[in-house]
């Protein structure tokens, strides 16, 4: 596999900005670093990215050449874009700016990476971010419980009193500051604090199921990539370590989605290594965690989650009939109904109806076409391990992420967005070093997708309510 001349050096101004803003919103360091609240940091690591990328091109380190993903995520942001001028006006100028930033953050990784080594950096960037995050709320899920008083403007925050509890009744003494409303939950580093004792971080993170889901695509997957790439004790060890303290995040989650995505992520290697037998042995593999994690959040709890995720998609396929064509707008779901859809699809659906619907299908289906074809082409090509390596781990990552999604709200995630990104890079590196690789959706893969959602949204999502009593 031979390198492009022109791009021997790669793109580097680049990646200090896309390296910040990914930390920067995953970790959310602003929301504990009080000086860190003065600057528009979020608008700076933009700026830094793009001005970045654009000095890299001018310089020649990069090839203008657009991911196979870019001109649907264009097309789904457009419509985004056009749904909330014609449904909600008046939020337009907020919907523009949010989907301008979720695009810089797949543009730039997409295209401001296009060397493997460059790949690795980013990705190590997501992975070490992940391990920290599992490594605060693992911290969080060891500590002892305490007071912690609601924030009656922002739902699922709160105020840490430091006060030792083992109920919320007993919050209520003579300490407790008149009228407000407490908790008692276990309260760990930077201010995070659990929910009904399931471990938890902050910001687009502060639901246990995302942030198990999280930790596993961009943590696990890519640990075992990077233990595969460097094969010393040292590496081996340290990424044992990290990839359990991932494992036993996710079991503190008590998210049930969080362990099935934890065993896709393992199959899909597993698979790879010893094909289908492999399955098995993940599975063993993940029993006991399973077991742990399953055995800590289930009864009637359990089921009331559920018929409530049931609820908000029979609200979703409601408002999707009344407007079909362009939905009820950009973020307006809980506008209509109390809670979140709990289910991407069900999202696109419903605020952007059918279109939205289809276009980002295609941009999911592209992306994981592009990565089985990679990795099935680049099988026994001499030089490209390394790339079949990456490549096999955001397969892995893409698998479980499709497939969780579907009782997530990730339409419009920033985490998704950064893993979009990064398969294009892939891509982009690719291509470098093979040029014939291309891949596209054919309008055969449009009408099976065109088709799909139609049968999802007419038939399957419709029947399912109905025999769930919705």
């Amino acid at each position: 596999m031979r390198a492009h001349p022109v791009l021997l050096c790669g793109g580097v101004f680049a990646l200090p900005g896309i390296g910040a803003l990914i930390i920067f919103i995953l970790a959310r360091p602003q929301e504990f670093l009080e000086a860190l609240q003065r600057l528009p940091l979020l608008y700076i690591f933009c700026a830094a990215a793009v001005g970045g990328f654009v000095v890299d091109l001018r310089l020649r380190r990069l090839e203008p050449v657009p991911a196979p993903t870019f001109v649907w995520v264009c097309l789904f942001v457009g419509w985004s874009a056009l749904s909330s001028a014609v449904r909600t006006p008046d939020y337009l100028i907020t919907s523009l700016i949010e989907l301008g930033i979720l695009f810089i953050l797949y543009a730039t990784i997409a295209h401001g990476v296009q060397r493997l080594r460059t790949l690795e950096v980013i990705a190590g960037v997501v992975m070490l971010t992940c391990v920290f995050l599992a490594v605060v709320c693992l911290h969080q899920g060891m500590q002892p419980r305490s007071c912690v008083a609601v924030d009656a403007e922002h739902p699922g925050e709160g105020f840490p009193d430091g006060r030792p509890c083992e109920l919320a009744n007993t919050c209520y003494d003579s300490e407790a500051e008149p009228g407000a409303e407490y908790k008692c939950e276990k309260v760990g580093l930077f201010g995070t604090y659990s929910i009904e004792d399931r471990v938890r971080y902050r910001g687009e993170l502060h639901d246990p199921n995302e942030l198990a889901m999280t930790v596993c695509i961009g943590g696990l997957s890519f640990l075992i990539a990077f233990i595969r790439r460097k094969r010393t004790p040292t590496a081996m060890i340290v990424a044992g370590l990290a990839s359990f303290t991932i494992a036993w995040c996710v079991v503190m989650t008590q998210s049930r989605g969080g362990l099935l995505v934890m065993m896709i992520v393992l199959g899909v290697f597993f698979v790879d290594r010893f094909r289908w037998p492999g399955l098995i042995i993940a599975g063993m593999a993940a029993a006991p965690l399973a077991a742990i994690g399953l055995s800590g959040r289930s009864g009637s709890a359990a089921d009331a989650s559920t018929q409530l995720r049931y609820e908000a998609w029979s609200s979703g396929l409601q408002m999707f009939k009344s407007n079909p064509v362009f939905g009820v707008g950009h973020r307006m779901f809980t506008e209509h109904h109390y809670m979140t859809a709990h289910n991407s699809y069900v999202l696109a659906m419903a605020e952007l109806g059918f279109i939205g619907l289809v276009l980002f299908v295609a941009i999911l289906a592209l992306s994981v076409k592009m990565l089985w074809r990679g990795v099935v082409e680049l099988d026994g090509v001499p030089g490209a391990e390394s790339a079949r390596t990456w490549g096999l781990a955001l397969l892995a990552s893409f698998a479980a992420m499709v497939f969780q999604i579907s009782t997530l709200s990730f339409s419009y995630h920033s985490v998704l967005w950064v893993m979009l990104g990064i398969a294009g890079a892939w891509w982009s590196a690719v291509r470098v070093h093979k040029p014939d690789f291309q891949v596209r959706l054919t309008a055969r893969d449009l009408v099976f997708i065109v088709l799909g959602c139609a049968v999802f949204v007419l038939v399957l999502l419709p029947i399912f309510l109905r025999l769930k009593g919705e």
